[in-house]
C-alpha cells in the first residue's frame, strides 16, 4: 500500500486539534500515514496538544518572519513538506470517520487514469451532549458533477473528502494565497481541468457545524469579488487548454454573470438578506444520530473510539 500524506491546517483550535488528530490515528488502513499539522501562529495551547502527540504528527510553525497567512499558505507549507504518493486535507475541527482512507486509497487505485477521488461528507452538530448529523453532500452525484467538480452544483465536493495523487499538484499548482476565501474551489478547478475523478459513495468525513454569522457589506464585496476572479480564471482557462465542454462552458458563463452582477452596489445591500434567507433553509434540514448513516455495530467494531472522538 502506497503511503498517505494528510495535511491538518489549524490555528487556534485547541479544542479540536486532538479530536482531528485521534481521527487519523484511528484509521485502518494498512500502508503508512504521516500526519502533518501545518500550524498559522496559533496563541492557544493547539501547538503544544500536537506535540503531545509525539512523533506521530510533523508539526510544522508558521516562519517568524511571515505574517498570518490563512489556510492557502498553511496547506502549501504542507505540501512542499509531504513525502507520500497520496495526499488528503483535513480541516483541524473536523474528523474523519472509520474506514475512510482504506477506501480512499481503494477508490482511486482502482481507477488508474484518475488523479483524484472524493467521497460523501456529513455535517455535525455537537453544541448538545449527543453530537447529531445530517448529509452535507447532496444526495445523488452524477457523472456531470465528477467531471465539473466546482462548476456544476454546490455541495459535490468537501476538502475533508479528497484523495489526490501527488503528482496532481506539480502540475496544476497549488492554493492562491491571494484568495482568502475560494482558494479550494480554485484549486479543484484547476486539477479537474487536466485529471479525471472518481467517486466512493461512502461516508469518509465530518464537517463540524459552526455558527452561521450574517456577512457585513465589506466580507460580502471581498467574497462576491473572489469568486467573480475565480471564476472568470476558469474561463479563460477553457478556452486557453482547448477545453470541449459544452455543459462546463454553460455553467461558467453563468457563475462569471452570476458573480458580475453581485459586484453591484444594489446586490451588495441584497446579499445579506439573501444569505440569511438561504441558511435558514438549509437549518431546517433534520439531524440523526451517527447510526442513521454508519451502523454503530461498524463503527463500535472498526474503531471503539471513534463515537467519543466525535463527541
Amino acid at each position: 500500500m502506497k503511503g498517505v500524506s494528510i495535511i491538518i491546517p489549524t490555528f487556534n483550535r485547541e479544542k479540536f486539534v486532538a479530536k482531528a488528530i485521534d481521527s487519523v490515528l484511528q484509521q485502518d488502513y494498512d500502508g503508512e500515514i504521516e500526519i502533518i499539522i501545518s500550524d498559522d501562529g496559533s496563541t492557544d495551547r493547539t501547538v503544544e496538544i500536537a506535540r503531545g502527540f509525539g512523533d506521530m504528527v510533523k508539526i510544522l510553525l508558521k516562519p517568524s518572519t511571515c505574517k498570518n497567512q490563512g489556510a492557502s499558505a498553511t496547506r502549501n507549507r504542507a505540501l512542499l513538506a509531504s513525502t507520500h504518493s497520496y495526499i488528503c486535507f483535513l480541516d483541524s475541527d473536523d474528523l474523519f470517520l472509520p474506514g475512510h482512507i482504506m477506501k480512499m486509497v481503494t477508490a482511486i487505485q482502482a481507477n488508474k487514469g484518475v488523479g483524484f477521488a472524493f467521497c460523501r461528507v456529513l455535517e455535525m452538530d455537537d453544541s448538545k451532549n449527543t453530537a447529531m448529523f445530517r448529509q452535507w453532500t447532496k444526495e445523488r452525484i452524477t457523472s456531470r458533477d465528477i467531471s465539473n467538480i466546482g462548476v456544476s452544483k454546490h455541495n459535490v465536493a468537501h476538502t475533508n473528502g479528497f484523495i489526490f495523487r501527488k503528482q496532481v499538484f506539480e502540475a496544476a499548482g497549488t492554493f492562491n494565497e491571494l484568495y482568502k476565501n475560494g482558494e479550494d474551489t480554485d484549486l479543484w478547478m484547476r486539477i479537474n481541468e487536466l485529471y479525471k475523478g472518481a467517486f466512493s459513495d461512502h461516508y469518509g468525513a465530518v464537517r463540524r457545524r459552526h455558527d452561521y454569522n450574517q456577512l457585513t457589506d465589506n466580507s460580502q464585496v471581498a467574497i462576491v469579488e473572489n469568486h467573480y476572479k475565480i471564476f472568470k480564471n476558469a474561463l479563460t482557462r477553457y478556452f486557453e487548454l482547448g477545453i470541449r465542454n459544452h455543459y462546463r462552458l454553460g455553467k461558467l458563463l453563468l457563475l462569471v454573470f452570476k458573480y458580475q452582477v453581485g459586484r453591484q452596489k444594489l446586490f451588495h445591500r441584497m446579499y445579506p438578506y439573501y444569505y440569511n434567507f438561504r441558511n435558514k433553509i438549509k437549518n431546517e434540514s433534520p439531524y440523526f444520530p451517527i447510526s442513521h448513516f454508519i451502523p454503530v455495530s461498524q463503527v463500535t467494531v472498526t474503531d471503539p473510539g471513534i463515537l467519543k472522538s466525535i463527541k
